[in-house]
């Protein structure tokens, strides 16, 4: 009856008894979030638990993973977790099991994701510290509650540190690594944030933010020359950060912004002037790149139609066609398609501006402003060459001590990396001592600076032609406030509004092109400095004083 029971069975019976395996080849994941923890879960106690384990349900660990300092905040960025991971879902390695301390270890997220994923792998996670067989539905259970209680207590400690960083702030200490240009010394009792040496070089990039109006990349040239070497996406960074103001912005803040005790670097109005005047450059969502040769006039010229600032691009069908690049003023306001010949609009932009020069009336009132400038300019460029002479002394410090290095040198490969180290400082060198000679060259006296000042009255257009990006773009906006609109049915470009406190347009600018060859002649002699020292500081110093 037996034999006959066992053969239908065999042969009618659905299902299959589930039969565990015993042992087979396990990996170790052991995991310490940071030092304070490891009284309670440091890596030796964890290693030596789970290898206890292993032994006492016969498994053999082929490897162990992980041993350093590895928050579990996201389970997906956890290097030594991903790649004990990858590890055990390789076929070749034939991994069965993986021991972790406790599930915490595993997981602070309560995730049941990657466990579900190595089952179906055939890889079972077992806690060295616990008695349940993760493999039944009553050790599923368990081990469910487990990485709940993991994920309460996670999000627990998470919202613990958000009210103590909170509390922190708001009684004046940051809880962070300082910006670059601090430095910071906390203890129990106070915390001393102080301004360094790159600090002050940083307050000067703020000056000359603020003052002169210029683009990131200027700023980035002139604080190379004087020793700072910073991308401009760092600048960008810096200008944006309003704890150089003084203040402190956090997220723990819940969108608050705080006074810090802090030094400020820039006070909170030329903070504020520089962000404004960075907003201004944004259109339709995104930043307008303004550094483009054949396009001067981005940042005044605007589209005709919606109003939007133009931005401006190079055609590839007619590179294509004629073989060269050929530049357009173009509109990305959604739904307008407005575009325009750089090379016609900056044209018109010249017949225009051939036709601005500096009123009569205010002839006596520019040489008073100028002399009064002149001081504080000068004071200025004297700093900045002091600044660039330090730079150039680091240099060749460094240069020097490369070539000692050099000298005692006796692998060829060593010898090549100082070479090459060398030849970049020598470089280096070159570009600063060009920088100083021409600050140098800069500094004249008094009558000359006033003399070249008044020159530039008559000759705007030329001046304009000399100048390079940035100062261009700081002449147009000087003279059409409001900027500019180039139709093409007309061929014709208008200004929106005309500075005309300052300047005047004359009713002879109708014979531009000889005119314009003749002021491009006369500029000839026109040093580099002549712009910012002559033109630019003058106008805000004087509408200050009316």
């Amino acid at each position: 009856m037996d034999e006959a029971l066992n053969r239908l069975t065999k042969k009618f019976g659905k299902g299959k008894k589930v039969e565990y395996k015993k042992g087979g080849r396990a990996v170790i994941y052991i995991r310490v979030s940071t030092k304070k923890q490891e009284d309670g879960f440091s890596p030796e106690t964890q290693r030596e638990h789970c290898y206890g384990w292993a032994k006492n349900h016969d498994y053999e660990v082929v490897k162990c993973f992980g041993g350093n300092y590895e928050s579990a905040k996201s389970d997906t960025k956890r290097k030594r977790f991903n790649e004990m991971l990858r590890y055990v879902k390789e076929k070749k390695n034939k991994i069965d099991a993986v021991i972790v301390y406790n599930m915490s270890r595993f997981s602070r997220t309560g995730s049941f994701s990657e466990i579900d994923t190595l089952k179906e792998h055939g890889i079972v996670v077992f806690s060295a510290s616990s008695s349940y067989d993760a493999r039944t539905i009553s050790g599923e259970c368990i081990q469910g509650f487990e990485l709940l209680n993991a994920r309460i207590d996670n999000k627990m400690k998470s919202q613990a540190i958000k009210d103590n960083g909170e509390k922190a702030l708001r009684s004046g200490r940051w809880i962070q690594q300082v910006p670059r240009g601090y430095d910071m010394k906390t203890t129990k009792a106070k915390q001393e944030i102080t301004v360094n040496e790159i600090g002050e070089q940083i307050r000067r990039a703020f000056k000359l933010k603020a003052n002169n109006n210029l683009t990131n990349e200027e700023v980035r040239v002139k604080m190379k020359a004087e020793g700072l070497d910073l991308y401009k996406q760092e600048w960008s960074k810096i200008f944006s950060n309003i704890f150089y103001a003084g203040y402190f912005s956090h997220n723990f803040l819940k969108g608050d912004i705080i006074k810090g005790p802090h030094e400020a670097l820039v006070s909170l109005d030329d903070f504020l002037k520089i962000n404004g005047m960075l907003n201004k450059k944004h259109t339709s969502g995104y930043e307008t790149k303004l550094d483009k040769e054949y396009a001067p006039l981005l940042g005044t010229i605007k589209c005709p139609i919606c109003g939007n600032n133009l931005t401006a691009s190079l055609s590839t069908k007619m590179r294509k066609k004629y073989g060269k690049d050929i530049g357009y003023y173009v509109c990305s306001h959604k739904g307008c398609k407005y575009n325009a010949s750089s090379r016609k609009v900056n044209k018109k932009f010249e017949d225009i501006i051939n036709g601005v020069s500096l009123s009569k009336a205010f002839e006596e009132l520019l040489k008073i402003q100028l002399q009064k400038s002149f001081p504080i300019l000068n004071a200025d460029r004297i700093n900045e060459i002091k600044n660039i002479k330090a730079n150039l002394s680091r240099i060749e410090n460094q240069i020097s001590t490369i070539e000692e290095n050099y000298a005692l040198a006796s692998n060829e490969k060593t010898k090549r990396i100082y070479m090459n180290a060398l030849e970049k400082k020598e470089k280096e060198k070159e570009e600063v001592l060009g920088q100083l000679t021409e600050k140098d060259n800069s500094i004249l006296n008094l009558d000359n600076y006033i003399n070249y000042g008044l020159n530039l009255k008559d000759n705007i257009l030329g001046l304009w032609q000399l100048a390079n990006l940035g100062d261009k773009k700081r002449i147009q906006n000087l003279i059409f406030l409001d900027g500019l609109v180039y139709s093409k049915e007309n061929d014709d470009i208008e200004p929106l509004s005309k500075n005309e406190f300052i300047f005047l347009f004359n009713s002879n600018s109708s014979s531009s092109d000889n005119k314009s060859k003749r002021q491009v002649t006369k500029n000839n002699d026109l040093s580099p400095w002549v712009l910012e020292a002559g033109l630019e500081p003058a106008q805000p110093i004087m509408a200050k004083g009316f």
